[in-house]
């Protein structure tokens, strides 16, 4: 169940149907660790209850014993025979009960069983890593083009910043294995939010309000296709991350919305782009760097503002399912929006779909249906220092085919979070026999409906704050408790 030489702390299932482009690991899901404990504690739960069942027969066959043993039936014709068949059935039952009572134990001492040995396993993968991650990690860099590897990434953020910075231990596992992506706060955590708030003091990465902008029907963007019209939509993981990438597309800040209908009603799909790099300070551009710290220090909170006004200008209802879409950044956001109470009152989030993004600790509802797509190259989905939880609802991909970044082309922040990469692998989904991929993609179909959608394109418009940076000979004295702008 473990061991992998990712040190991946869940299960995981190698997916051999993805021919020259290499191949993905997959946890959660109906196929995952957490599900299969669960359909243990179930069963045992249900072989119970039939035992309990049993036990209630037995007494209702053993009431009437008495009643054929009562003196004044005695001479009636057929008694002996009666009781004698009785005689069985209370043994039969009882038999039967006390099998089924020794399954139900089984299966609980089973999964009791299973539970410690995952947890004495990940507790171990996680004390070698805390040993070697400052040799694993520069050797996973020097084959990925001098860049830290997904799990190298997760590793020098949960032990070696943890050691530089002097911060205090990182507690262990939590008892329940049933969880192993679940659990304290990862170092990335503790840390964002401070270091946010200091650069804030420093008039750099301020949040601020975000505006909604219709675009005219007749207005395209440098992608070429119209701000409003129909389009054929593909559902399936690769038909929705292309999106994302059309809203890049269509210029900054923009996303785009698309309206169609699926079995349960109308469904409006999200998608939102990537970091568009502007630098340090804050700009109009919602999904500048400043973005990045919008999603990891404050939940995002402009950002869904925004997009749930979007959603109202372009017609959509509190009943109708939502289907949040994100690469890298966009992701951060389309998480946070699905976890986001206010959000969730006013709209119907069904399904979220990521690629590149560092949500592993970003809880979303119960039955709330996800999927997760990252590469083993790309530090970007590490940099929360959490992998995805492993549950019933909740699929995460890891894509393992070897990429590069093309000879006179600028790596940008590594081949790993190349977004065409990211396309071919999202297709690879479509020919999978995974279980819990499958059946992931049976939700999304059943979310999206696919086939012909409307378009909506929308600009969001950061209100840029006045730089008001503090004098140098206060910086050093910053405090945290003086926040401008609220933050």
């Amino acid at each position: 169940m473990t061991g992998h030489p990712e040190w991946l702390p869940a299960p995981t299932r190698l997916d051999g149907s993805s021919g020259d482009l290499g191949g993905f690991r997959v946890t959660g899901g109906v196929g995952g660790a957490a599900f299969q404990w669960e359909e243990l504690e179930d069963a045992a739960v249900r072989l119970g209850s039939v035992a309990a069942d049993a036990d209630r027969i037995y007494f209702d066959i053993y009431a009437l014993q008495l009643t054929i043993l009562d003196s004044r039936i005695f001479m009636v014709p057929g008694r002996v025979a009666a009781q004698e068949a009785v005689r069985r059935a209370l043994e039969a039952v009882q038999a039967s009960a006390d099998d089924v009572r020794e399954i139900a134990d089984q299966v609980t001492r089973a999964k009791e069983a299973y539970g410690r040995a995952e947890a004495a396993a990940n507790g171990a993968l996680n004390g070698l890593a805390q040993g070697t991650w400052w040799l694993s990690t520069p050797l996973g860099a020097m084959g990925n083009e001098l860049r830290p590897t997904l799990r190298g990434t997760e590793r020098l953020i949960n032990h070696g910043t943890r050691g530089l910075l002097a911060l205090p231990p990182i507690p262990g596992p939590p008892d329940d294995p049933r969880y192993p992506g679940s659990g304290p706060a990862s170092t990335t955590e503790r840390l964002v939010p401070n270091l946010v708030e200091t650069a804030n003091g420093l008039g750099l990465l301020q949040p601020a309000p975000i505006s909604v902008t219709r675009r005219a029907d007749t207005e395209s963007g440098p992608g070429g296709e119209p701000a409003a019209g129909a389009l054929r939509l593909e559902a399936t993981p690769a038909g929705l991350l292309a999106r994302a990438g059309a809203a890049a597309a269509a210029g900054p800040g923009t996303i785009e919305i698309l309206e169609t209908v699926a079995a349960a009603g109308k469904t409006w799909v999200v998608a939102l782009p990537g970091t568009q790099s502007q630098g340090p300070e804050a700009t109009a551009n919602p999904f500048d760097e400043t973005g990045v710290a919008e999603a990891l220090a404050y939940d995002s909170q402009h950002v869904s503002a925004a997009v749930s006004a979007a959603l109202e200008e372009a017609g959509a209802e509190a009943a109708d399912q939502v289907v949040l879409v994100g690469y890298s950044q966009g992701g951060i956001h389309a998480m946070n929006m699905a976890a986001d109470k206010a959000f969730l009152a006013e709209h119907n989030v069904a399904y979220v779909l990521t690629a590149g993004s560092p949500v592993g600790a970003v809880d979303l509802p119960e039955g709330l249906r996800s999927l997760h797509l990252e590469h083993v190259q790309d530090w970007v989905p590490g940099a929360d220092g959490l992998p995805s939880p492993d549950t019933r609802d909740r699929v995460t991909v890891t894509l393992t085919n070897e990429v590069g970044t093309p000879e006179g082309e600028d790596g940008g922040l590594g081949p790993g979070h190349d977004f065409g990469n990211y396309m071919a692998g999202a297709q690879l989904l479509q020919d999978s026999t995974d279980v819990s991929v499958a059946d992931s993609g049976l939700a999304l179909g059943a979310a999206v409906g696919g086939g012909l959608a409307s378009r909506h394109l929308f600009t969001l418009t950061r209100q840029v704050p006045a730089r008001e940076p503090l004098p140098p000979h206060k910086r050093a004295s910053y405090s945290l408790r003086n926040r401008p702008h609220g933050y």
